[in-house]
């Protein structure tokens, strides 16, 4: 077993009529497998598969969008899409086992930086 720290903070001056400073961390337990920060072509044309359904565990997800024009389109392997990241923006979740995980680029092919951990 092995342990991932994440960590979240926001904080504005002007997002609303009050300064906001949250920092929330967490210790998350995981095992094999795993894979650690990965790269991937997301196509326009088709789907792209991150994590198979037929995964019947919790997996800790991390990914990026590092495409600098374009967004790219998250969903469950039905095709229920959660999550659009445009260029630049990232997302960390847990996915919930046996759900899966695929992503289609916009208008042109983007590269994701992902990373999943199995929840232990």
């Amino acid at each position: 077993m092995a342990t991932l720290t994440p960590t979240l903070t926001l904080t504005s001056t002007d997002a609303s009529s009050d300064s906001l400073a949250l920092s929330v961390t967490d210790s998350l337990t995981t095992t094999s497998p795993s894979v650690s920060i990965a790269r991937a072509s997301i196509s326009h044309s088709g789907v792209t598969t991150l994590i198979a359904s037929s995964i019947s565990a919790i997996n800790y997800v991390y990914l990026k969008n590092t495409d600098a024009t374009n967004y790219i389109d998250v969903r469950t392997d039905g095709a229920t899409g959660f999550i659009r990241l445009s260029a630049g923006e990232f997302a960390f979740f847990p996915l919930m086992a046996s759900t899966g995980l695929e992503c289609q680029a916009d208008t042109a092919a983007c590269v994701l930086e992902y990373a999943y951990y199995t929840k232990g």
